[in-house]
């Protein structure tokens, strides 16, 4: 893997042009499927481009502000109607390039960068990040540039005194870009601080160093929400203690089972990445934590965890997207660290290290291939596809994308399931379809049945099943 001193020239070009053709390879494969909007926090994103009111969820609190800014750049550039989705396509991008320089300056050797952007690509769910239209990808971008910019954990800082606020103010301002993009990443940014104070600087440096940065991000902070105080008032406030209430004892961490949220994660993260990938992925985060070099990132990944599993709903695999820039980068460098170490177990270890490698790399390749489907359409459209060749009107009940729904039917009456009373008294009167986002039990189902099934394209995005019930006990549809 290492790169051949008397070659210098051709391995250059032999691993720049391997780089390129991988990221342009799966992004443009990916860019088989349409940029649709797939689910209702992608819509209000799509409304905040021309109407920014967090009270009327577009988008909903906190209200990403910097994401909407970008979104609303791309489409004055593109006039792409799902500026959104092409946004967060595009920071999926620049995040795979993020991972390639970051590990380039890390490591000197572009055999283990290489190894890490395919470990990056070959993760189950980058292709939802990058059709998603939400936040995710591009606030992970400016997290993985302040990690670039700030030489983090391995490097003490040496400059002269301006270069060092510059640094600061600098690094500061790219997490307050993150945080202004998603504001749920405050976690991940708390943690990336608290351990640079702790590892990058001596003495006072340290503290220095930290209040610029926290001076950067309340700066750009107050210029976030005097923006959105401006659209909605002291109703933003109120709508924000009715928003962090609901996330913490309903929605935030609504699930399908009884079991707990830790055994919940842990299910997830083995879907998105099978189990023999979890297993190595999750070895590699423990050695992490005793390698010097790999310990920082790897107590970040963990810190993400213990947030993730109080915080963070299951059922949502994009809520894994800081371990998807995480543990490619660790696990690549923990491999160039055993390669490198000068010891006389180098020669038998290195067999080891490609063999572990190769089996990585197949495991999530083929794990990764297995999620994706033929479908160029999202779910929520193929519905909606199916809905549009009906002239009658028809009552759909849904227990997904009913905003979506809404919107892009409107001659059909769409219910929501989660107020069950209003929508059953509405659905006896006449025939109605059920579209959810879980199977039935179709033993248990009164005077309905299974009509068809709305794929989902990737790991991450939910199939749809649709049912016709005839309350007069009529054959059902089909």
């Amino acid at each position: 893997m290492l790169q051949r001193s008397n070659k210098p020239c051709y391995a250059d070009l032999i691993i720049g042009f391997s780089v390129i053709a991988c990221i342009a390879g799966y992004f443009g494969l990916l860019n088989y499927y349409s940029f649709d909007i797939s689910s209702d926090d992608a819509l209000y994103f799509q409304r905040a481009l021309t109407y920014f009111s967090v009270l009327e969820f577009s988008p909903h609190f906190p209200g990403y502000p910097g994401f909407v800014w970008f979104e609303r750049s791309i489409a004055a550039i593109t006039s792409h109607p799902n500026s959104n989705v092409l946004l967060s396509f595009l920071s999926a991008i620049a995040l795979t390039f993020s991972v390639f320089v970051y590990c380039y300056q890390r490591m000197q050797s572009k055999g283990f960068t290489v190894l890490a952007v395919m470990l990056f690509l070959l993760q189950g769910n980058i292709a939802e990040l990058a059709f998603n239209g939400l936040s995710d990808a591009t606030a992970l971008w400016f997290f993985s540039l302040y990690l670039l910019q700030a030489h983090l954990y391995t490097q003490a800082a040496t400059d002269v005194s301006t270069r060092k606020t510059y640094s600061a103010i600098s690094s500061g301002l790219l997490l307050a870009a993150c945080l202004a993009t998603r504001p749920s990443y405050l976690p991940l940014v708390t943690s990336a601080l608290v351990l640079e104070c702790i590892y990058h600087a001596q003495g006072l440096q340290r503290f220095r160093r930290l209040g610029w940065q926290i001076f950067s991000i309340t700066i750009l902070g107050l210029f976030c929400a005097g923006y959105v105080f401006m659209q909605d008032g002291w109703a933003y406030i109120e709508e924000g203690q009715r928003f962090t209430q609901g996330h913490f004892t309903i929605w935030g961490n609504t699930t399908n089972t009884t079991d707990p949220l830790l055994q919940q994660w842990l299910t997830t993260l083995n879907n998105t990445y099978s189990s023999l990938g979890l297993t190595l992925l999750a070895t590699s985060l423990i050695i992490g934590i005793y390698i010097p070099k790999t310990r920082g990132l790897s107590i970040i990944a963990c810190c993400w965890f213990a947030w993730i599993i109080r915080g963070q709903n299951p059922e949502n695999i994009r809520h894994l997207a800081v371990f998807s820039l995480l543990l490619p980068i660790i696990t690549a460098q923990l491999v160039e660290h055993f390669y490198t170490q000068n010891s006389y177990l180098q020669k038998s270890i290195h067999p080891i290290l490609y063999v572990v490698s190769i089996i990585l790399l197949v495991t999530l390749g083929h794990h990764s291939l297995k999620q994706f489907s033929t479908q160029k359409n999202a779910p929520v459209l193929q519905a909606t596809q199916f809905f549009t060749t009906m002239n009658t009107q028809q009552i759909i009940i849904s227990n997904y994308n009913i905003d979506n729904l809404r919107h892009t039917l409107p001659q059909h009456v769409i219910l929501d399931r989660h107020y069950q009373s209003s929508s059953n008294y509405q659905a006896q009167q006449q025939g109605y379809w059920r579209l959810s986002s879980n199977a039935l039990d179709t033993d248990k189902l009164i005077n309905g049945g299974l009509v068809t099934q709305f794929t989902g394209r990737f790991l991450g995005e939910r199939s749809l099943y649709l049912y016709y019930f005839d309350p007069n006990h009529l054959s059902t549809q089909s």
